[in-house]
């Protein structure tokens, strides 16, 4: 067991166990006629997601800044959802071993009570995997590990077809959601609901973050901040796109702090709901 967290708000202060915290949230039954959108972050106090670290031809999430209490959340988080977003990017990454981990959720004996409550709420073993690509440069090898699940590529209406088809004859769906080669969110989002998801995770960068948002369809944002500066002159913050206009509004919903890692810092757990 994880020692707990304070939680700071709402009042009063009060402990709360980490093991559980999330999965409390029932994300899997907050869809109210539309599927129910959130995304995942960690970030150092100087806003860093990602750098670029030597051996790597890819941005990273900085070594420094993970750590298992986060890693369990995130786990949590995808233990509530049907469907994972994630990027091109991604596989790209995982063919050249660069990538995070293997799509959640966890097979390691410390996520079994999360696969447990999962089968408890009536969610399939994993969720499916919807890739948001303009490029269509997914390689093949890359998801032949996730063939027990159900695989989507979301595009742009004008992505290159005989990509398109070479996914296709491999069983893969394909999604058209927006004009040009990019994926406009609110057309996927429909798409997406059409085919039954309620619960939806996203879990790739900045540039998938920010096609949410510009869209107006994210829900919620978990948001872990651990207490480091990073500097450095080469980094990815939570969005990178065109300036959203207006601003999006994000209201605190709860707040923890959490002392215990990563070592000689400590972390905040912020969550976040756009204003209405």
């Amino acid at each position: 067991m994880h020692p707990p967290v304070t939680r700071l708000f709402p009042a009063p202060q009060a402990e709360s166990p980490l093991e559980g915290l999330y999965l409390d949230h029932h994300l899997h039954t907050r869809g109210n006629g539309k599927p129910f959108v959130y995304s995942n972050f960690i970030s150092s106090l100087d806003g860093r997601i990602a750098i670029a670290a030597a051996g790597h031809t890819t941005h990273t999430v900085p070594d420094a800044i993970t750590n298992l209490r986060d890693w369990r959340l995130y786990q949590e988080l995808a233990g509530q959802a049907d469907l994972l977003i994630t990027s091109g990017r991604y596989f790209r990454q995982s063919v050249i071993g660069e990538a995070q981990a293997r799509l959640p959720v966890g097979e390691q004996k410390a996520y079994a009570d999360i696969r447990s409550w999962r089968t408890g709420a009536g969610l399939a073993p994993q969720p499916d995997i919807a890739i948001m690509s303009g490029s269509l440069d997914i390689p093949f090898t890359a998801l032949e590990s996730y063939s027990e699940r159900k695989i989507i590529v979301v595009t742009g209406k004008d992505a290159d077809r005989q990509k398109a088809r070479s996914l296709q004859d491999k069983g893969i769906e394909i999604i058209y959601a927006g004009d040009g080669r990019q994926v406009e969110g609110r057309q996927m989002l429909a798409a997406l609901a059409a085919h039954g998801y309620q619960s939806i995770y996203a879990i790739a960068g900045s540039s998938v973050f920010h096609t949410l948002l510009r869209a107006g369809v994210l829900d919620r944002l978990y948001l872990t901040i651990t207490y480091q500066l990073l500097g450095g002159t080469t980094f990815d913050t939570l969005t990178q796109g065109t300036l959203l206009e207006p601003a999006c509004g994000m209201q605190l919903i709860s707040l923890f702090h959490d002392p215990h890692a990563p070592a000689g810092a400590g972390q905040m757990l912020g969550i976040f709901e756009p204003a209405k």
